[in-house]
C-alpha cells in the first residue's frame, strides 16, 4: 500500500517530537548504565603501580649534562611471579598520554610484562615540544631512557636481559637510536643494554651515519601516510642497520594509517603550527658533528633548530585518525614480537 506524499513528510513539530523523545531515551539509558557500573563498584586494575625518581644519564659536555631526577611510572602486572620481564616506555613529542604511552602500558601487562613509562617533558617542567623540538631534545630522553633500564637493572624483580625499549615518534626514535652502538658510546654505556627495540613512527631524517648497533633485534613501526616521520626514510635506515650486521631487523607500514595512529577517530586532524622535520637530511658524524646530506654544510652545533627553520623545516602535520581496529593489531604485533625476540615468553598453547 503506498501513501499521499503529504503523509509521509514529517511536520516540523513531528520531528521535534521526536528529537526529544530520542534524547529523554538516550538519557535514560546512560542513567541506567551508570547506575549499573556504580553498583559494580570502581574497576580492579590488573596491575599496580609505583611512581620512580632516578637521575638521568649526566654527559658532561652536552645538553644532558644536568643531574636532573627523572619522573617515572611503574606498572607491575598482579598475580606474577617474580623475576619477570619489563619494557621502557618513552613519551612522543606530545608528552604521556592516556591514549599511547598507558595504553600500551596497560596492554603489556596483560601478557606479564613490566612497564616503566618515563615522562621526560615533565621532569623538566614541560609539557610537550610539538611547536618547538628544541625545548626537548631526543638525546636528553635517550639519557633518561638508559638511566631507566639502569634502574630496572638492578631491580631484583626484574629479567636483566629481557627489558626493552619502545615509543612512537621522538619515541620511536629513541627507542631506534638506543641500540646504536656510537650513540651508546656518547653516553659512556657498555655494561647494559636493551634486549629489542620498538621503533613506532620514529624520525628517520636526522641520523647517525655510523648504523652498527648491539644486535638487538629493533621492528619498525611505520604509518603509510605519515606526513611528519615519513615511512620511506625509515625503510631506508632499517636497511642500513640491517647492512651494517644486524639481521634481526624488522618492518612493518601500516597501510592507511598516519602519525600517531593511536588516537582514534573518524578522520585525521591537521595542525598547521606543528613543526615538520619531514622534508630534512642530516647525517650525524661519530664525533658528534652534523652535515646537512643535501649541501654537506656544517650545521651549527649550538643551534641547529635555527639552521632547521631557515633550511629544511615546514610548519603543518597530519595525525590521528586511528581505528581499534588498526590500535589492536599493532598491540598484536608489539607483543608477537617481543614473543620472538625472547623478551616475553611464548604464548601457551591450549
Amino acid at each position: 500500500m503506498t501513501f499521499p506524499l503529504a503523509k509521509r513528510i514529517w511536520t516540523t513539530a513531528s520531528r521535534q517530537r521526536f528529537m526529544w523523545g530520542s534524547l529523554v531515551l538516550a538519557s535514560i539509558v546512560t542513567l541506567i548504565l551508570a547506575s549499573f557500573l556504580l553498583s559494580r563498584g570502581p574497576a580492579k586494575e590488573p596491575f599496580t603501580t609505583e611512581q620512580m625518581r632516578f637521575v638521568t644519564n649526566v654527559v658532561p659536555g652536552t645538553t644532558n649534562d644536568e643531574p636532573v631526577e627523572v619522573q617515572a611510572t611503574l606498572y607491575i602486572p598482579k598475580a606474577v611471579e617474580f623475576p619477570i620481564p619489563a619494557v621502557v616506555i618513552t613519551p612522543s613529542s606530545s608528552g604521556v598520554e592516556e591514549t599511547r604511552e598507558v595504553y600500551y602500558a596497560r596492554e603489556l601487562t596483560k601478557v606479564g610484562a613490566a612497564v616503566l613509562i618515563i615522562d621526560s617533558f615533565a621532569s623538566r617542567g614541560l609539557t610537550d615540544s610539538l611547536y618547538d623540538q628544541s625545548v626537548l631534545e631526543q638525546w636528553d630522553v635517550e639519557n633518561d631512557a638508559i638511566a631507566g633500564l639502569a634502574k630496572l637493572v638492578a631491580d631484583e624483580r626484574f629479567i636483566p636481559d629481557r627489558i626493552a625499549i619502545m615509543g612512537v615518534s621522538k619515541g620511536g626514535t629513541v627507542a631506534m637510536d638506543t641500540a646504536l652502538t656510537i650513540r651508546r658510546k656518547w653516553m659512556g654505556v657498555d655494561d647494559i643494554a636493551f634486549a629489542a627495540h620498538i621503533a613506532i613512527s620514529p624520525d628517520c631524517t636526522w641520523i647517525t651515519r655510523n648504523a652498527q648497533t648491539t644486535g638487538a633485534p629493533i621492528l619498525f613501526m611505520l604509518a603509510e601516510l605519515d606526513d611528519q616521520t615519513p615511512a620511506k626514510p625509515c625503510l631506508a635506515e632499517s636497511l642500513r642497520i640491517k647492512n651494517a650486521g644486524n639481521e634481526r631487523i624488522e618492518t612493518k607500514v601500516y597501510k592507511g594509517a598516519h602519525h600517531a595512529w593511536e588516537e582514534l577517530g573518524w578522520w585525521p586532524e591537521h595542525d598547521p603550527e606543528a613543526e615538520n622535520y619531514s622534508k630534512c637530511r642530516v647525517w650525524i658524524e661519530d664525533d658528534g658533528k652534523m652535515y646537512s646530506a643535501h649541501t654537506g654544510e656544517l650545521l651549527p652545533e649550538d643551534d641547529w633548530h635555527s639552521w632547521a627553520r631557515d633550511s629544511c623545516m615546514i610548519q603543518g602535520v597530519t595525525c590521528c585518525g586511528g581505528s581499534w581496529s588498526l590500535k589492536k593489531q599493532a598491540t598484536d604485533d608489539i607483543i608477537a614480537f617481543l614473543r620472538r625476540a625472547g623478551v616475553l615468553d611464548e604464548k601457551p598453547t591450549s
